[in-house]
């Protein structure tokens, strides 16, 4: 592991060479999580194994004194259980900072209504500038998560949503963009910005990006800088296609491997109808329309095959699901292991999930699917009985 040591929780009188000091005031809940990964993975879209997470509890002095043995500089997030629900952490209630070998960080956290304040008594110069971002949006983000929840508590409880609520929430998370731009905006100087313009957004990074000082370009950030380039590269492929994959036109071919580790080959099917389904083990709505798939596979197997795609699941998950799903059709995975320009979903200009694409027996495309709407396969019925 590239964190050797382990995380310990340790007394003051061990002095003051501890990695990470946290001292916490006004909270009522005494567990802490702590979760960090190399600098270099984290904006990374492809999995990150490692990722690592530690729970920790603070001691009689309402601290943490944390331990890391690293050779490379890091990304640390401490997410306060006081701001969680459901074990889920609410967005205004987390500190995200950076750790270079040999530094040594002390920091405050104060517990607000429902947000999260950070002081830094002890730490680098982007460290106190993560702190001034973090202080500015996490009020605006603890609104933004409050309004959220209760939507989704709602949503649980078979409760329409207030149009207030609604209105409510879409003004607080224009009011937690506004927030971003402007830190964004006025710190294109300054290293920290990167980081927080790799949170932020496409839309954001395209904005801002091309304005960032060159030192910062060339900073301790620079791994951050080089993800950034190639998410940028990759939503201007994902634009491209989403002009061009429409109905006539012809799908692009790829490679992507099954489940039995075989290469899969789309012109493979040329002769037969297909459905790409783009889809993910964590989107219901993909999941709940796997009956109605299923019933279109079975009625046609004569002239139609089906690709499930999952572009975003670690192999065992998309394997688990496949078995638990039953998905007795062409089951493939994107690893991401290659530049976003040539991820499929971005060569096919996916917006959402589901999306299925159906293709003709010349490889040409018929309709695209976005969603799980109505119409699907009365759409496919009336293309196959032809």
């Amino acid at each position: 592991m590239l964190l050797a040591a382990a995380i310990a929780l340790v007394a003051t009188a061990c002095g003051p060479r501890h990695t990470v000091v946290a001292t916490f005031s006004g909270f009522t809940n005494d567990t802490v999580i702590l979760q960090t990964r190399p600098l270099w993975q984290y904006a990374s879209t492809t999995l990150r194994p490692d990722l690592r997470t530690d729970t920790l509890l603070l001691d009689s002095k309402h601290r943490i004194a944390v331990d890391l043995d690293i050779t490379e500089p890091v990304v640390s997030t401490l997410l306060p259980m006081e701001y969680s629900e459901a074990g889920i952490p609410l967005a205004g209630g987390s500190f995200t900072f950076i750790i270079e070998p040999g530094q040594r960080l002390e920091f405050g956290l104060n517990a607000q209504d429902g947000w999260l304040e950070i002081s830094a008594a002890d730490g680098s110069e982007p460290n106190r500038d993560l702190v001034q971002y973090a202080n500015s949006w996490n009020p605006a983000g603890a609104e933004m998560g409050r309004l959220q929840a209760e939507m989704v508590r709602c949503s649980k409880q078979g409760v329409p949503v207030s149009g207030r609520v609604q209105q409510d929430y879409q003004a607080s998370v224009q009011r937690t963009r506004e927030v971003t731009e402007a830190y964004i905006a006025a710190h294109l100087d300054r290293p920290a910005t990167v980081l927080v313009l790799s949170q932020s957004g496409s839309a954001m990074a395209e904005r801002y990006f091309d304005s960032l000082r060159p030192e910062v370009r060339n900073s301790i950030f620079r791994p951050v800088v080089e993800q950034i380039e190639l998410e940028l590269e990759g939503m201007r492929v994902r634009r491209q296609a989403a002009e061009s994959i429409k109905p006539g036109a012809e799908a692009p071919d790829f490679t992507l491997p099954d489940t039995e580790g075989r290469m899969f080959h789309l012109s493979s099917l040329r002769g037969k109808y297909v459905v790409l389904d783009f889809w993910g083990s964590w989107c219901i709505w993909c999941i709940r329309g796997f009956p109605e798939l299923k019933r279109c596979y079975e009625a046609y197997a004569d002239k139609l095959e089906v690709v499930g795609i999952d572009c975003s699941d670690s192999r065992e998950k998309w394997l688990e699901a496949v078995e638990k799903h039953e998905l007795p059709w062409i089951n493939v995975l994107d690893t991401r292991e290659r530049r976003p320009a040539e991820t499929i979903d971005n060569l096919y200009g996916i917006s959402a999930y589901p999306t299925k694409i159906l293709i003709d027996p010349e490889g040409r495309i018929v309709e695209v699917f976005v969603g799980e709407r109505p119409g699907f396969s009365e759409r496919l019925a009336r293309e196959l009985k032809r």
